[in-house]
């Protein structure tokens, strides 16, 4: 890589949930939204950008500055298909590697694709994806990048590299260090995979460990569970008729008739 190098705007997608989107108090001024749908009432093109200049908490609204320099209302909560992101920097030279944060299609890349930077200024770069296609960027159009010497496991799903360095930090929670991450993250190397971790001692015991995906009942503690006026725990062991018939009132029930012995 070569010394020094040019700094590019980036946007740092914050991940906020349907529920938090639809909250002015989970944004900041300064954060952008990028609207997938456009809106006629507002004036934004579907794919456009506004910025957070100031939030109304009390009234659930924000002040957004849109593409056109126009400052507008916008409730949150009756706005789908948006995005949110937060402006931060990123300093490239030649030789940098670059993962892509989100897919553009006049590039022609895909959300998760690697790029070497091979030429650089102040106006754009010249990319060579890990495809070995060369494109041209304007470097404003590079706001959905980030740094591609590392990526997180659930990432890297369906890539393959020839050598993988794997970092594993045993006192994570389960969620995040399992038997699922630990096979996704290895199974990426075509010669070569290096494992680094805090405590090689507890590193298989930590691999070990499932990870399934929890039900809305088992997410409850016991007193919750035992608040729930229609909860009834049943034995897995139960003919399937009697389970059925725990949670059918009488006059529910089917007829003789339709097949059904009670």
């Amino acid at each position: 890589m070569q010394r020094g190098g040019i700094e590019l705007a980036t946007l740092t997608n914050l991940d906020l949930s349907r529920a938090q989107r639809a909250h002015a108090r989970h944004y900041s001024v300064g954060d952008v939204v990028r609207f997938r749908r456009g809106s006629g009432k507002l004036g934004v093109a579907p794919g456009s950008y506004a910025t957070v200049e100031a939030s109304d908490l009390r009234r659930n609204l924000l002040k957004i500055e849109i593409e056109d320099g126009a400052v507008v209302e916008y409730a949150p909560a009756r706005f789908k298909g948006v995005e949110v992101f937060r402006k931060e920097s990123r300093t490239l030279a030649c030789g940098d590697r670059i993962q892509f944060r989100a897919p553009d299609r006049v590039l022609g890349v895909a959300n998760g694709e690697f790029a070497t930077v091979i030429a650089i200024d102040g106006s754009q770069a010249r990319l060579r994806t890990d495809k070995g296609r060369e494109l041209a960027a304007a470097n404003a159009r590079l706001r959905h990048i980030d740094y591609g010497y590392a990526s997180t496991s659930h990432a890297s799903q369906g890539a393959t590299v020839d050598r993988v360095i794997v970092n594993i930090d045993t006192e994570r929670s389960v969620r995040l260090v399992n038997r699922r991450q630990f096979y996704v993250s290895l199974s990426r190397a075509r010669h070569d995979a290096r494992i680094y971790t805090d405590n090689a001692e507890a590193l298989a015991r930590t691999v070990a460990r499932e990870q399934l995906k929890p039900t809305a009942l088992e997410n409850l503690s016991l007193a919750q569970r035992r608040a729930l006026r229609k909860f009834r725990p049943f034995d897995v062991e139960d003919s399937f008729a009697a389970r059925l018939k725990q949670g059918i009132r009488p006059e529910q029930k089917l007829q003789r008739s339709r097949g059904i012995r009670w």
